[in-house]
C-alpha cells in the first residue's frame, strides 16, 4: 500500500457528519503499540462523570483489523476507558478502512499531544512524539490532513499546513519549534527513545536523568536488558552519569561484555578496570594489517585478550 489516495481515508468535514457508527464497546482493543499512559485519579473521575451525564461528545477514531469483527482504537484510548468504566455498551467512532501502520501510528501520537499537550507527555512519551515526526513516515501534506480531521472532530479551526510557516525544511529545526525546545533537547529526545520500555519506564519516574539516559542509549538492545536485569536484582534506585559513562565505555570497548563487568559499573566497582585502560600497548603495523586491519575496533580488544589466553594456556602446558 505505497500508493493511495489520502483523501480515501482522510475525513473532510462532510464526510465525517455521515462517518461515525456506533461500535460495541467489546469489539474495539487497544492500539497494538500505545505507549501513552491513561488518565487516572481526579482526571479520570472528571471524564467518567462526564461520559456517564453526556456521553461520548467528541467521537473515537478506530481502524479495521485484517480477519476479524473487532477495531483496533487509534484515538480516543481514555474515552473508551472511561465508557468502559462508566458501563456504557456502545461508542461513536469514526472507522478507517485498511489503514496503513504508519498513518495509525500517527492518529494515536497526534491525538495524545492534542488532548494533553506536549509538555504535560512522560519524557518517554515525548521522545516518541518528535521521534515520529522527525523521522518523517508519512510527508507534511498528508500529516497535516490527519490534524485538520482530528480539529474537526473537535470542532476547531483548521491550521496552515505544518512546517510551512517559515519556509524551513531542516527537520530538527522545524521539531524544535513545533515543540517549543531547543536542537539538544530534541536530539536527546530522539536518543531517549532509543531506549528499552524498561528503562524509558525508569527515564518517566526520575531514576534516570536525561543525560544518562542519553549514554545509555547507545547501548545495544541485548544489553540494555542485562543492564535492567541487574538493576532490577540489586534494586539499584538510580543510574547516574557516572554509570551510564561507564557501561557505555564497557559497550564499545568488549564486543561481548560480561554480567560481571555490568555488574561492577552498576555497584561501582569499576574504578581499578577505568585505571588500567591508562596503558596503551602498540601493535606493529604489519601485525595489525595481517590480523586486524578488517576487524570492527570494538571487537580487538576481546580478540587480543583471546590470544594472550590461549597463548599463555599453551605455555603452562608446555
Amino acid at each position: 500500500m505505497s500508493k493511495f489516495d489520502l483523501n480515501s481515508f482522510i475525513g473532510t468535514p462532510d464526510v465525517l457528519k455521515n462517518a461515525v457508527q456506533n461500535i460495541p464497546i467489546d469489539k474495539l482493543v487497544p492500539y497494538k503499540n500505545h505507549c501513552f499512559k491513561l488518565y487516572e485519579g481526579e482526571r479520570l473521575d472528571d471524564m467518567v462523570r462526564s461520559v456517564q451525564q453526556y456521553g461520548i461528545m467528541i467521537p473515537v477514531i478506530v481502524r479495521t483489523i485484517p480477519d476479524s469483527d473487532n477495531y483496533e482504537i487509534l484515538s480516543g484510548h481514555n474515552r473508551v476507558n472511561a465508557a468502559k468504566i462508566a458501563g456504557k455498551k456502545n461508542v461513536p467512532a469514526v472507522v478507517k478502512e485498511n489503514l496503513p501502520d504508519e498513518y495509525a501510528m500517527v492518529y494515536v501520537t497526534e491525538t495524545n499531544i492534542f488532548q494533553r499537550g506536549f509538555r504535560e507527555l512522560r519524557l518517554s512519551e515525548q521522545a516518541f512524539a518528535v521521534a515520529i515526526r522527525y523521522k518523517r513516515l508519512f510527508d507534511s501534506e498528508k500529516l497535516q490532513a490527519i490534524n485538520n480531521e482530528l480539529l474537526v472532530l473537535e470542532g476547531k479551526k483548521v491550521q496552515s499546513p505544518v512546517g510551512t510557516e517559515n519556509g524551513k525544511t531542516d527537520k530538527m529545526s522545524l521539531a524544535a519549534e513545533e515543540y517549543g525546545l531547543g536542537r539538544n533537547t530534541i536530539a536527546r529526545l530522539l536518543r531517549i527513545n532509543e531506549l528499552s520500555s524498561e528503562l524509558k519506564e525508569m527515564v518517566d519516574e526520575g531514576r534516570i536523568k536525561i543525560r544518562p539516559a542519553v549514554e545509555l542509549s547507545y547501548l545495544s538492545r541485548e544489553l540494555q536488558a542485562a543492564v535492567y536485569a541487574i538493576i532490577d536484582k540489586h534494586n539499584i534506585e538510580t543510574v547516574d552519569m557516572k554509570m551510564a559513562k561507564q557501561l557505555r565505555d564497557i559497550a564499545e570497548s568488549y564486543s561481548e561484555p560480561s554480567l560481571g563487568v555490568i555488574e561492577d559499573a552498576l555497584l561501582g566497582k569499576c574504578e581499578e578496570q577505568t585505571k588500567e585502560k591508562a596503558y596503551k600497548v602498540s601493535v606493529p603495523q604489519g601485525t595489525y594489517t595481517r590480523y586486524l586491519e578488517n576487524v570492527p575496533k570494538k571487537d580487538v580488544g576481546s580478540i587480543i585478550e583471546k590470544a594472550l589466553k590461549m597463548y599463555f594456556e599453551s605455555v603452562e602446558t608446555a
